[in-house]
């Protein structure tokens, strides 16, 4: 494991803090000072979090689909397929050049009487375990901060409906729930790493009407909260629910995007300030409507008040 090659994600925090120091923050009827910095780390890293995840989990779709397809960075071995088995390594930069993954993705397909069991048949499942013995694990560097992300641990696709990621057609669609359970780590530096348990109960639906669309929206009920789609802790040790109150929609056809929403809402419950995060604006915090949006707009309350602040995607 490569850990001591990457920077503590305190120097994340301040590459962040920097970008932070350029958003707008308000507070209306604020009794005591806001801590406007923890609540935009919270947000930022759902955003990191879901957003890489969402991508690896994608890109097994593609694979699952169809076996030849090419992944930029990456290879693709089929040489277990007989096992049900085809293992994505990952080793160098993205299209777009803003981050470096290594490790890789197992994923084992559904297999009856020795024979794979077609992904278009609906109730169809595969299995994804991030890493394999020869690569453990899987890592991302940002190369805008030389800061890195791990993530480790096991999550499921099944077919809820629909074929193939890449016969998508007008009007066609394909469906499919996603749940897992790992952990992740932003301090690989650290004398003593420190991973914080990360879970997905999420559907996504994708779409082509010109490039591919991605519409998630949250599964799970617990502890009193509702279209939960990811939980877990946060950096702080806080145990947080993330709920989908308006379905996140990403367009994932075009690698400047970067996977970041492009419109959505979600509420960050459980921990001491829930937050409600805006995705799709402007650095006004205003919902962009076409282009490249800023970032995400954030809301909680504040002994009474209400705080405000417009922070950046990560890249």
């Amino acid at each position: 494991m490569k850990l001591n090659k990457y920077v503590t994600f305190s120097s994340c925090l301040l590459a962040l803090s920097l970008l932070i120091g350029c958003a707008k923050e308000e507070t209306t009827n604020v009794q005591t000072t806001s801590n406007g910095t923890t609540q935009s780390n919270i947000a930022a890293d759902d955003v990191t979090l879901n957003n890489e995840f969402d991508q690896f989990a994608d890109e097994a779709l593609q694979v699952i689909s169809n076996r030849k397809v090419s992944i930029y960075g990456a290879s693709i071995d089929t040489s277990q397929i007989t096992l049900g088995v085809i293992t994505i390594y990952y080793s160098g930069k993205e299209a777009d050049g803003t981050k470096s993954r290594s490790g890789s993705d197992s994923i084992h397909l559904s297999m009856v009487g020795g024979h794979i069991v077609p992904w278009g048949t609906p109730g169809t499942t595969a299995s994804i375990t991030l890493g394999c013995i020869n690569s453990p694990g899987y890592e991302l560097t940002f190369l805008n901060g030389n800061t890195s992300l791990r993530l480790n641990g096991t999550c499921t696709l099944t077919n809820v409906s629909g074929g193939y990621y890449q016969s998508l057609v007008r009007g066609d669609s394909l469906v499919e729930n996603i749940q897992g359970s790992m952990e992740f780590t932003f301090n690989d530096n650290a004398a003593s790493i420190v991973y914080y348990p990360f879970n997905v109960n999420e559907t996504r639906s994708f779409t082509k009407p010109d490039s591919i669309s991605a519409t998630t929206r949250g599964n799970a009920t617990m502890e009193g909260y509702t279209q939960v789609a990811n939980w877990g802790e946060d950096r702080f040790g806080n145990t947080y629910y993330a709920c989908i109150a308006a379905n996140v929609v990403q367009n994932i056809s075009i690698a400047t995007l970067s996977y970041n929403p492009l419109s959505g809402m979600k509420n960050i419950e459980g921990i001491s300030e829930p937050i409600q995060c805006t995705y799709g604006v402007n650095s006004a915090g205003n919902a962009v409507t076409s282009g490249t949006p800023y970032g995400v707009v954030i809301n909680w309350s504040n002994n009474g008040g209400v705080a405000t602040a417009v922070i950046p995607y990560y890249y």
